[in-house]
């Protein structure tokens, strides 16, 4: 009997990863965040894994506001880590990086996501900003929001302006101001509690947590039950989207009604 040789058809066909077999997600993290690889390995479903590559360091200096804001949306040596990423041939890629997705407004998150499908080969990529707004869009487009940020004003200048142009209304927001990008990791439960709650203006109807390496994925469905109204945190959110995108509908439990409806 005659089998088939190394150069045959067979020996080509595309096999199921054995533990990736629904999904194998690629995420892009800054170098120094150290939020979004655990925060989203938490949310994992069965069948799906999770694939981390990481961009060179940030560098927005806090004591120069001017130089803070020229370096706004620039993921540094990002299509370096995509590159790496599609050796493995993810399903689709989400950035851990949010504040590049909202600054310039649509236009240039659009042109962003094309740049990085075109870096990729093709491979989807969902964007942070994209997935709050589809987000907000599932839960009714809540219109008054709240925003919580870890950035510098002009981080949160250019986060309001994205959410204004699409049509909402930005009642609040405040930076905690960090002052570099590893110190944002330090925000504890207690600090991101007590922001939410000042945040937390008459008619504010949603509460928008941006900024992936603060952890308050956790933090999320108690904060609804205190609220009272829905409350999107940007690691969830945008690892939610991401599995959406291609297919896996498994409820996310313990992170907040969006992940556990939706």
């Amino acid at each position: 009997m005659n089998h088939p040789g190394p150069d045959s058809h067979a020996a080509h066909v595309k096999k199921r990863d054995v533990l990736g077999h629904r999904a194998k997600i690629g995420i892009l993290v800054p170098a120094s965040n150290t939020i979004v690889e655990p925060e989203m390995a938490s949310m994992q479903p069965p069948g799906v894994t999770n694939h981390v590559s990481r961009m060179s360091r940030v560098k927005r200096p806090a004591h120069d506001l001017e130089l803070y804001k020229k370096f706004l949306g620039k993921s540094v040596d990002m299509d370096a880590a995509i590159d790496l990423l599609t050796a493995m041939e993810p399903n689709i890629i989400v950035h851990g990086h949010s504040v590049d997705s909202f600054v310039g407004g649509m236009a240039a998150a659009q042109a962003m996501k094309a740049h990085m499908e075109r870096v990729s080969g093709g491979v989807p990529v969902m964007l942070p900003s994209f997935a709050i707004l589809k987000a907000l869009e599932l839960l009714g487009q809540p219109k008054k929001l709240g925003i919580l940020t870890p950035w510098m004003p002009p981080a949160d200048e250019a986060c309001a302006a994205f959410f204004k142009e699409q049509g909402y209304d930005v009642l609040a927001i405040k930076g905690l101001q960090h002052p570099t990008p590893l110190d944002i990791a330090t925000a504890d439960e207690a600090l991101l509690n007590k922001t939410v709650d000042e945040i937390n203006l008459p008619g504010v109807e949603c509460i928008i947590k941006v900024g992936t390496n603060s952890a308050m994925a956790r933090l999320v469905a108690d904060m609804e039950k205190r609220l009272n109204k829905p409350v999107l945190t940007v690691n969830t959110v945008t690892y939610w989207a991401g599995l959406r995108a291609v297919g896996v509908q498994d409820k996310l439990k313990g992170f907040g009604r969006l992940a556990e409806t939706f």
